[in-house]
């Protein structure tokens, strides 16, 4: 008898530890989920937020976009027309920087990445504005410089 209700208590502790590690390995699962959808909803709204941005500098870019275009194509600036131009720059250097991240961080795709970074891209073969990059390259991460250095190198290898 008492060993029936030993191998009984037995069982019924190994049903438990079994139940128990199910439990663990849901909340596990679950656990799992929730960081991923975390992880997802950061994502979406940096790259809602980068869109925001896109917006913005369309916007900035209908506004001035002959004013923008005619100061990198001159090599006689005032000083007020350089800081115009410097500004503007440095916002679509940001932009990029911002759509190079999201694309390193998976967020976006490449296709994404390029199209965002379009305002950026499409300048790179003007000298003003390579020129410009050179004198505030530093200031980014190693990888987003090396991205825009290998676009410059490849563009002016095309010319």
């Amino acid at each position: 008898m008492k060993k029936s209700t030993s191998e009984i208590i037995e069982i019924v502790s190994a049903i438990a530890v079994v139940v128990s590690l199910v439990f663990v390995g849901v909340e596990i699962k679950n656990s799992s989920k929730q960081t991923e959808q975390n992880t997802q909803a950061l994502q979406i709204a940096a790259y809602q937020d980068l869109i925001g941005r896109i917006v913005e500098i369309n916007s900035i870019g209908i506004e001035a976009s002959a004013t923008i275009e005619s100061l990198a194509s001159s090599n006689s600036r005032t000083s007020q027309e350089d800081e115009k131009l410097n500004a503007f720059l440095w916002m679509i250097f940001r932009h990029g920087d911002m759509a190079f991240f999201q694309f390193e961080s998976n967020a976006i795709s490449e296709e994404r990445m390029r199209s965002a970074m379009a305002p950026l891209l499409f300048r790179l073969n003007n000298p003003n504005v390579v020129e410009r990059w050179k004198q505030i390259n530093m200031v980014f991460v190693p990888s987003y410089r090396n991205y825009i250095n290998n676009q410059i190198d490849l563009i002016q290898s095309e010319e």
